[in-house]
């Protein structure tokens, strides 16, 4: 009956924000009821009983995920929950408990001894949630986009007939829980990624950040791009479309790569492959390197760094800018051990020169610090390693310039 996100079949949630874990939530079907899915909210009392309290029902095959955030500023939490309606089909609900749970505590104050009432047990319409909206949906997240204090949540639409994807930002306005704004999506979207709506920031020089939404797609032609989306002036702005309605974060090789803070400073960076000269090699054609670039309120896109992502070995290097159209790779693996070796390029027709190895080790770790190498991350089943060759070029990376330099690809990502 329960699947996909934070759908234990028993949770205890604070939901008035009080600091205790006072309410028990848990997950019933009764296939004879016109909504069959149940949620039920039992509240602890004074002696240490749980009396029920609240209820949330809908249609579907089963309840996929639930979330509970504070939608209006009250200071109680709301529940968000993701009905599954059928393979690949999603109804997204928000239920105000508040006005229940007020009724089934005046019933049990009111309710004689003894009574059904008094064990807590009012009827079934007293109990039910308030439902403040319901729309079908392919993705959503849940953030504080407008900075309001109030947590907005983000819809995402898809067209099947690929025209008219969107994002709706659904908040509190005089009184009532509405759609706020809308902005389109990229033409042409066929599906969004399952954690494919980022919360994040845009990069700006003043003390308060910009937010923003990265949502992550698959174009029909195989694409995949990320649209950046924003709240300016009390609308939602897509900022990386260009003039024909698509993204220009647009990605027809590394589609694995995702938004990521590569540098560390807290905003996400959006990937751009560069292709790496051959030096002569035709197996470089299948080495690139990735700018990274962040986005502004203004739309402006701003390179931040460049990287070598070794998806495959799952690791990632930044790299200096000086490296640009100076470098080459090639590859060489065996029995338990993989290297990528970089290569400075020489003059018209001379054999490229070896400058920096990175390898991968998952037997005889021993090996990782033998010779003039030296380890660059250690895990279990992995040591990765370094080796600096004298190839008359200047890096301008000292080895622990190398080491700060070094990632582990995140376990989101796959190869």
């Amino acid at each position: 009956m329960v699947s996909g996100d934070n759908t234990a079949l028993i949770q205890l949630q604070d939901l008035d924000r009080d600091g205790e874990r006072e309410t028990a939530v848990t997950f019933f079907r009764v296939s004879e009821a016109e909504k069959p899915l149940k949620i039920y909210f039992f509240t602890r009392t004074a002696e240490d009983t749980y009396t029920v309290s609240a209820m949330v029902e809908g249609n579907g095959t089963a309840i996929y995920r639930v979330d509970y955030v504070d939608l209006n500023g009250s200071g109680c939490k709301e529940v968000v929950v993701s009905w599954q309606m059928s393979t690949g089909v999603y109804l997204l609900g928000a239920y105000s408990l508040e006005e229940a749970m007020v009724r089934s505590l005046q019933y049990a104050a009111s309710a004689p001894a003894g009574s059904a009432s008094a064990q807590g047990l009012p009827d079934r319409e007293a109990l039910r949630a308030t439902e403040w909206m319901t729309t079908v949906y392919d993705n959503y997240a849940l953030y504080d986009l407008d900075q309001d204090t109030r947590t907005e949540l983000a819809v995402v639409r898809v067209d099947k007939a690929g025209t008219n994807s969107a994002v709706d930002l659904y908040g509190w306005r005089d009184g009532s829980f509405m759609v706020r704004a809308s902005a389109p999506l990229s033409m042409g979207i066929s599906s969004v990624e399952k954690n494919g709506v980022e919360t994040n920031f845009l990069k700006e020089d003043g003390d308060v950040p910009v937010r923003a939404l990265y949502i992550s797609s698959e174009l029909a032609d195989g694409h995949h791009v990320v649209d950046v989306v924003a709240y300016q002036d009390g609308n939602l702005k897509n900022l990386s479309l260009d003039e024909t309605g698509v993204s220009r974060e647009m990605l027809d090789r590394y589609v694995d790569l995702e938004p990521t803070d590569v540098n560390g400073d807290g905003v996400l960076e959006l990937p751009t492959p560069v292709p790496l000269p051959n030096g002569g090699d035709t197996s470089a054609s299948d080495f690139w390197l990735i700018d990274w670039s962040q986005y502004s309120s203004t739309g402006k896109k701003m390179k931040v760094c460049t990287t070598y992502h070794n998806v495959a070995d799952g690791w990632y290097l930044i790299v200096p800018e000086e490296w640009k159209d100076q470098i080459t790779l090639r590859r060489r693996d065996s029995i338990g051990q993989r290297s990528v070796i970089f290569y400075h390029l020489e003059g018209e027709g001379e054999e490229p020169t070896p400058f920096l190895v990175i390898y991968k080790f998952t037997s005889q770790f021993d090996r990782a610090d033998a010779s003039n190498r030296f380890i660059l991350r250690e895990e279990e089943g992995a040591v990765y390693a370094a080796a600096v060759y004298d190839s008359g070029w200047e890096l301008g990376m000292s080895d622990a310039d190398l080491q700060t330099a070094f990632h582990l690809i995140q376990s989101s990502w796959s190869d």
